[in-house]
């Protein structure tokens, strides 16, 4: 699978300038702010692909323990 995000020329300094504020991009980072940027939105997808994962496992184990019967 291939994802790719267009941004227009016009408001990509804007997106990358906003990324790297909200993620701590300093120019001590030893990369551009560009680079950081997409390492970010890299990072939040594979973040928010794990946090899913970990609630589709809680709710099967969930369901088997609430299937046990303790008497």
């Amino acid at each position: 699978m291939t994802i790719t995000f267009e941004i227009p020329d016009g408001q990509a300094a804007q997106i990358v300038d906003g990324v790297c504020a909200a993620t701590g991009w300093s120019a001590a980072s030893g990369v551009t702010k560009a680079q950081w940027a997409k390492d970010a939105v890299v990072k939040y997808l594979k973040d928010t692909a794990k946090r899913g994962q970990v609630k589709q496992a809680m709710g099967t184990i969930a369901a088997a323990v609430e299937a046990v019967s303790i008497t």
